[in-house]
């Protein structure tokens, strides 16, 4: 029988994600075999699961902090947006169907018995389950359909923390508010509250945090402080509305990065924010960088039409014949191509688009989704890397061009052994390839740096593993977590 904990938030973005993971961490370093888990997710920055299903960004990076192989039973309910108020629903890992809100909603009792059935095997197989909310716990005009806050805490009667982001001004206004419009019996499962994102000296909040307990019956088991150096995975796409860069900016090497309608899995960029600086161009931008990143997206045929539109499959021509290095993923891949044939306007109401021509490919839409954890070898220049990745789409490209990655598991371009393509321009190179999280293979991401390096006379880099960032980072806040929050009475059986 597992113990289940609880992070739920006043607001979205209050920091659930990273304090269930600073939660996980803290039990996997103690010796506890430890799941993470979300009902419902929406988001389109997913990862595959070891059942080969998809599970969103944040579940995939809880899983890390546990120490454990993710699962789909870790976030049974992904929702994937596509426009138009509908999302692509994803059930244990599997495309289920597209729906819009109302009817959704009204499916709920299939999706309760769907988390209800992810439940009872965590319950069966590890000692903890840290579980997340989404959003606000309290949007009282949703509570009746809530399934991914304090119903799902109630069903298993986990010890439940409210987490509340003081960045954002009003901090003592939203606990109060957030607490006493739950419905009592879900009130009675908040066992703490934790003040997160706090930028200057805590005494200040003293009158505050006595008053709010007073208030509330409900402690403050911890003041969490705003870190900036702080850099796990993020889900939401919505970040990158108001980022126009990030990066190491004294690198000597500059990325451009397409600013797709419907991003998605942009945690791919994550990489490379050590080595190079990262700027974000839209359509209409001219290419300044080194290096240019077409990366995925939900709807590769509208953002076809759109980079048409701006004349950028000229402005691509040209960079790679200056030297520069084009690298498509997935959605970015098809988008290289000659043509995109979605005769069921599956992707989107364009229907079929010529592509930007920079390969001699033609991919085919609306095909059975594909869904792996793959490796194979990637050959450039004679110089052969063994590379991992993930893949999650639903076209099926057939190239002439010569292929980038052999596979040895996964499916690539149309299920033939190969992945990708690869096409030279005098110095500049295009690059394609299914693989998301390529950049996370660190000799390959230094092998394409160190290229640019070479030709800036620049000494060339030996970065390190993406994952050991990562685990530095959940560590890290783990032990901030831990120093600044008192744990005792949430994992105190």
């Amino acid at each position: 029988m597992a113990e289940f904990i609880m992070v739920v938030g006043t607001s979205s973005n209050s920091g659930k994600t990273t304090i269930t993971a600073g939660l996980c961490r803290i039990l996997a370093n103690k010796g506890y075999k430890v799941a993470p888990f979300k009902s419902q997710n929406m988001s389109l920055n997913s990862r595959v699961a070891k059942e080969d299903g998809e599970i969103a960004i944040a579940q995939y990076t809880q899983s890390l902090a546990c120490k454990v192989e993710p699962s789909i039973h870790f976030n049974p309910i992904l929702l994937k947006p596509k426009g138009n108020f509908t999302s692509q629903v994803i059930v244990h890992g599997k495309p289920y169907k597209d729906m819009d809100y109302n009817e959704y909603r009204k499916n709920k009792d299939f999706f309760l018995k769907k988390i209800k059935e992810s439940l009872e095997i965590l319950d069966k197989e590890y000692d903890y389950v840290v579980m997340e909310g989404a959003g606000s716990c309290c949007e009282i005009n949703l509570l009746k359909d809530d399934i991914a806050n304090l119903r799902i805490a109630e069903m298993v009667n986990a010890k439940t923390i409210l987490v509340a982001d003081i960045d954002r001004g009003g901090v003592f206004a939203s606990i109060y508010g957030t607490i006493k419009l739950l419905p009592e019996s879900w009130r009675k499962l908040i066992k703490g509250i934790v003040i997160n994102k706090f930028r200057g000296n805590a005494e200040v909040l003293k009158e505050g945090i006595e008053k709010i307990e007073e208030l509330t019956g409900v402690p403050v088991l911890g003041i969490v402080p705003y870190d900036e150096n702080l850099v796990l995975p993020e889900e939401d796409s919505q970040v990158l509305q108001s980022m126009k860069s990030f990066g190491n900016a004294k690198s000597g090497i500059e990325v451009n990065v397409v600013r797709f309608s419907k991003i998605s899995n942009f945690t791919d960029l994550d990489p490379l924010r050590y080595d190079a600086f990262v700027k974000f161009i839209d359509f209409d931008d001219d290419v300044t960088g080194d290096i240019l990143i077409l990366p995925g997206t939900r709807s590769s045929t509208k953002e076809a039409y759109y980079l048409k539109e701006g004349n950028f499959d000229e402005k691509v021509l040209e960079f790679l014949k200056d030297g520069g290095i084009v690298v498509g993923i997935c959605g970015g891949y098809q988008i290289l191509g000659k043509e995109l044939i979605d005769k069921e306007r599956k992707e989107s109401d364009i229907g079929d688009i010529g592509g930007l021509k920079i390969f001699d490919a033609k991919t085919y839409l609306g095909n059975e989704k594909v869904v792996k954890n793959s490796y194979g070898y990637l050959n450039l220049n004679n110089k052969m890397f063994y590379v991992k990745g993930y893949e999650i789409h639903e076209g099926i490209t057939y190239s002439k061009e010569k292929p980038l990655i052999k596979i040895e598991r996964g499916f690539g371009n149309c299920g033939n052994g190969f992945d990708g393509s690869i096409k030279r321009f005098g110095d500049g190179l295009a690059i394609g390839t299914y693989f998301h999280g390529i950049f996370e293979n660190y000799e390959f991401r230094n092998y394409i740096i160190n290229l640019i390096r070479r030709r800036k006379g620049l000494e060339e880099i030996n970065g390190d593993s993406y994952k050991d960032s990562i685990e530095k980072n959940l560590n890290y806040f783990a032990e901030v977590v831990e120093k600044n929050v008192n744990l005792k009475p949430i994992f105190d059986k």
